[in-house]
């Protein structure tokens, strides 16, 4: 064992970055901080400082899931600490390790109402699967190397609460590498019990469907997805905005269910007589009914496999549950099942899915075959910009009304290449994505889609981005109007349409004058060439399309919304507003 060392606590605090491999930290400069933010360049760490701090969480989550990596994110006590909320709700949602450091005041004024005081620890409470308040300065390395072993094997937001005054502290401490704190998260399979009945549901089933989700993506297992489907001849449908769990260009991939996704997934798994679901909840959400249709089978078997125990049958209930990593399973049923059913069957099952995927594709064809109308057609607008982007691209998307529609047109061969908003929900949230996206992955494109709500939330990461030098394009779908939010106002409240009408200035001129491309586009025929020129000006760009606010996708939220019931007189005439 090395021997013990004299150190400060700023410096055990970087020299455990530097034990994980961090190289990136993002934040916003603080005085509660300052003292191991100056040790950065010297420890070979990139401090990313962001134009607020819920964007430095977002980054930090971007980064996390398409490296694979832990991100880091840093706020100022306080104002700056409440500012990440919001970026680590969607990392505990979407199961991304992160590691949250929230500097406190010092030691001396809590509970003072010291300026900038705040009880940091109960506001991420609910929202972090570890967390650990610095109690004294020399147990610094020992805080850190237990945050960031829980955002590892936890595979969630961890955060480390440091009061300011304790990155002063001397000490002596022996170096630990990360060997001697943590082990990396093995991937345990099933129970043989659990296994063996699946395999007997899957091979009496007439007319299984499987199920890809981030648990695929995760352990990186679409390879052993593809070989299980062929030997069973069975589809595999994405799970709601996991477009990447499964190679799109595979003959047995029907595409993603949910909002404005795959009819084909759809028709499919509405056939189906059993379900395998791999690595996914099976959120209630994404499997609502859409176009109309409610989908998803009520008298189907499901095998259901989650890595968390606790959410197996918790919204459904199960034929089978299979407790332990995606990719493992995936391999155990494939010992289980060695050989699939008669050549026939699977040759039929092949014939089924390829007609209806050919279905789709006619109908999806012409959904987005508008003519050359000025503003464009929203789903001309998506065919356009996903036909040209490059096929190793990384896409992160916001929620909205035209960006919720990109469900159906994102196409991706491999995993940590779709970045959607996830379980939050958040909007704004998509261009800090990929920002932390790209700096994970220099060598690919990396897009954002925004509605132009969304984007006003956002706009001001273009000056980050252009002083860090980080070329993603942002992809702004200007409607003029909230989308998803005027849909409902059309639908349930008699087409009254309050608050979500939008003035917006010109986004292109506006990225130019930050010192970003920026380009406005009117017509359907140059959206591909503008999306090809930013992709190609390795410049941080925006790319604004102008589309029409007529044309709407239908809700997010049929399940959600009743027509209203006015009783008092003064509310029975819908007044108008203003």
């Amino acid at each position: 064992m090395a021997n013990s060392q004299k150190i400060t606590a700023s410096e055990a605090f970087v020299e455990a970055l530097v034990a994980e491999d961090v190289d990136i930290v993002f934040g916003l400069v603080g005085s509660a901080f300052m003292d191991p933010l100056d040790l950065f360049p010297a420890a070979g760490i990139r401090f990313i400082p962001v134009r607020h701090e819920q964007n430095a969480a977002l980054m930090a989550e971007g980064y996390a899931r398409a490296s694979g990596k832990i991100g880091v994110c840093v706020g100022q006590n306080g104002p700056g600490v409440t500012n990440l909320v919001t970026g680590v709700a969607a990392a505990y949602l979407n199961h991304t390790p992160v590691v949250v450091i929230t500097p406190s005041v010092t030691s001396a004024s809590e509970g003072r109402r010291a300026i900038q005081e705040i009880d940091q620890m109960p506001l991420f409470a609910p929202i972090v699967n570890d967390q650990i308040r610095l109690n004294r300065p020399d147990r610094m390395s020992w805080a850190m190397h237990n945050v960031f072993r829980s955002a590892a094997t936890l595979r969630g937001p961890a955060q480390i609460d440091i009061p300011r005054d304790f990155w002063y502290g001397e000490f002596e401490e022996v170096p630990l590498t990360r060997e001697a704190y943590r082990v990396e998260r093995a991937g345990t399979g099933a129970a043989r019990a659990d296994v063996a009945k699946a395999a007997e549901v899957l091979r009496n089933a007439k007319n299984p469907v499987i199920l890809a989700g981030l648990g695929v993506v995760e352990a990186d297992a679409s390879a052993d997805v593809a070989a299980l489907a062929e030997r069973l001849g069975a589809p595999v449908a994405a799970v709601y905005l996991h477009n990447d769990a499964f190679p799109a260009s595979h003959e047995l991939s029907v595409g993603p269910i949910g909002y404005q996704g795959s009819k084909a997934a759809m028709r499919l798994i509405s056939e189906a007589d059993v379900v395998l679901a791999l690595g996914t909840r099976l959120n209630e959400f994404g499997t609502i009914a859409q176009y109309d249709f409610d989908y998803f089978p009520q008298n189907a078997k499901l095998i259901h496999n989650e890595i968390d125990p606790l959410n197996l049958g918790r919204l459904r209930a199960i034929e089978v549950g299979l407790v332990g990593d995606a990719g493992a399973v995936v391999g155990q049923l494939l010992e289980a099942i060695p050989h699939g059913p008669d050549v026939q069957i699977v040759a039929d099952r092949r014939a089924r899915i390829a007609a209806e995927k050919k279905k789709w594709v006619e109908e999806l064809r012409a959904l987005s075959a508008s003519d050359d109308a000025d503003p464009i057609d929203p789903r001309r607008a998506l065919r356009e910009v996903t036909s040209a982007l490059p096929a190793d691209s990384v896409v992160a998307t916001d929620v909205g009304n035209v960006c919720g529609t990109a469900n159906g047109y994102l196409e991706f061969e491999s995993g940590r290449r779709f970045l959607s908003a996830g379980t939050l929900g958040g909007i704004g949230v998509a261009y800090s994505t990929a920002l932390g996206a790209k700096l994970a992955c220099p060598d690919k494109p990396v897009l954002s889609f925004s509605g132009d709500g969304a984007w006003s939330m956002t706009i001001q990461e273009t000056m980050t981005a252009v002083t860090e030098n980080i070329p993603v394009v942002a992809v702004v779908f200007d409607n003029a109007i909230y989308g998803a939010e005027q849909r409902n106002q059309v639908d349930y409240f008699d087409r009254r349409l309050f608050f979500t009408n939008l003035d917006n200035p010109d986004f292109a001129q506006i990225a130019r004058d930050m010192g970003a491309v920026g380009i406005s586009v009117n017509e359907p025929s140059a959206i591909a060439p503008a999306i090809t020129e930013a992709i190609e000006s390795e410049r941080p760009a925006v790319v604004q399309i102008r589309v029409n606010g007529d044309k709407l996708s239908e809700p997010y939220r049929r399940d959600a919304f009743r027509f209203p019931t006015r009783y008092l007189p003064k509310y029975g005439g819908a007044a108008p507003h203003a």
